[in-house]
């Protein structure tokens, strides 16, 4: 994290044109900052106020006992370009541009702004953030100077998923969908217009934090493939995937990626063909991005990607069977050991080929999960397993099921996933650290995009 250290995890905050009210874009860094525990010293500067949500309020910059190591900047227009040029000759280290009204709305003029700040930072050894960013959320270090409403929602959020973009929205969206299902989210950055520091020399150093595990990215555009290139290389190293979702893809969506951060979108075609060629997995769209997270998290490593599915429903066997075929991962067929020792365990009118139908056999013997599993898991033509279980309830010993299966997962290291719809049974396999989605399609697609990395990398 050494190469922008003072993005990440910054030692002082100074915050000009800080609010007290929390629900004022330079009122939300303040309130983050003491919300997520940053053991930092924080500056709020407003030349109208001697306090500001409990912290002492300076008049100027010129004012602090030291020059802090980033300033956010909650400033808008040209006040903003002269707030940059103050941090600058201060001795700042990071200026991070919260305004608008540049490179995104102005192609020419705009930009010719943008390049200014940052020939004044560079000229004095500072580095931008921005402009037109909604800011950058390091959870494990409490540096959240950001202005994103939704941390205002959660009390905790930090985990080991990092998300970065060139977005303000889609860089807290994820956490949205990620934190109701208790997945943490570590990192959540935005660029904005990518005016000095990039989205992809940001994600270098945040690849470079030893607890993230997963990356999220999203892009309007590949400004400079280099840092890509040398992203690749980090998590290679790191055994770190990385998923991107790249919007543009049509002409529309460049057209809109132009006005939004000011981005030229890239030829799809090349897109594709550069983010595979160096192991990024491109999601199509924003649930694509985060569907899979939970499988990334747990650590697996697929051999292959023959499915073996096991239901006590006989259209979910159908199901997932089509799912699988459309995804491309072809049903196991199992070996004729295997079909016997099934065909010992469950009943005269179960189906022991795969796809596995328990029937309601599995309503009087709920040991049926427990018995099969063992002896699936020593066919060497299963490589990853779907448990559809659309139906459960009194009769049923679903906390048996999901302990089961949880044991399963965890002894033989292949990866499992569970397709329940009714909250009730879904709720048991979470307990236990299973995989859960509503569907067997879901369920599918999901483990398929996980597979499927891997074999990129």
């Amino acid at each position: 994290m050494s190469r922008l250290r003072f993005a990440l995890d910054p030692k002082s905050v100074a915050i000009i044109g800080a609010s007290e009210n929390p629900n004022k874009v330079g009122g939300r860094p303040v309130h983050y900052l003491q919300k997520f525990g940053f053991k930092g010293n924080i500056y709020p500067i407003n030349p109208s106020r001697t306090e500001i949500q409990g912290e002492k309020c300076y008049k100027s910059l010129a004012d602090l006992p030291e020059a802090p190591e980033m300033v956010i900047v909650a400033v808008g227009g040209d006040n903003a370009i002269g707030a940059v040029e103050d941090c600058a000759k201060a001795g700042v280290k990071i200026a991070l541009v919260m305004a608008s009204g540049f490179g995104e709305v102005d192609a020419i003029a705009g930009k010719a702004k943008e390049r200014r700040m940052v020939e004044i930072a560079h000229k004095h050894g500072m580095r931008i953030v921005g402009p037109n960013t909604q800011g950058l959320a390091n959870f494990g270090t409490g540096a959240i100077a950001s202005f994103s409403t939704m941390f205002m929602e959660f009390e905790r959020v930090e985990g080991h998923v990092a998300m970065l973009s060139q977005s303000g929205a889609l860089s807290t969206v994820p956490v949205g969908f990620l934190n109701p299902r208790g997945i943490g989210v570590r990192h959540s950055h935005a660029t904005g217009n990518d005016s000095d520091i990039t989205v992809g020399e940001l994600a270098i150093a945040v690849a470079e934090d030893p607890e993230v595990k997963l990356m999220l990215l999203y892009l309007e555009s590949i400004p400079e493939k280099k840092y890509l290139e040398e992203l690749s290389e980090v998590a290679l190293h790191r055994n770190l995937p990385i998923i991107a979702l790249k919007s543009g893809r049509t002409d529309a969506g460049k057209a809109a990626a132009q006005s939004h951060t000011g981005a030229l979108a890239n030829e799809d075609r090349v897109v594709d063909a550069f983010l595979e060629h160096h192991g990024i997995w491109r999601a199509p769209d924003m649930r694509g991005l985060v569907e899979a997270t939970e499988l990334y998290l747990k650590g697996w490593k697929p051999q292959g990607r023959r499915l073996v599915a096991i239901s006590n429903s006989g259209a979910v066997c159908v199901m997932t069977a089509d799912a699988a075929s459309t995804v491309g991962m072809p049903m196991a067929k199992l070996a004729p050991e295997t079909d016997t020792k099934l065909k010992g365990i469950l009943p005269s009118f179960a189906t022991t080929t795969n796809p596995i139908d328990l029937t309601a056999a599995l309503l009087s013997n709920s040991r049926l999960f427990g018995d099969i599993l063992p002896v699936i898991a020593e066919d060497p033509a299963a490589d990853a397993f779907v448990i559809g279980v659309p139906v459960a309830g009194p009769g049923y010993d679903v906390p048996a099921f999901a302990r089961d299966s949880a044991a399963f997962a965890q002894q033989t290291g292949k990866p499992l996933v569970v397709a329940a719809t009714q909250p009730s049974v879904a709720k048991e396999f979470q307990a236990q650290g299973v995989s859960v989605f509503p569907t067997e399609v879901e369920a599918v697609t999901a483990l398929n995009q996980y597979v499927s990395h891997h074999e990129l990398t």
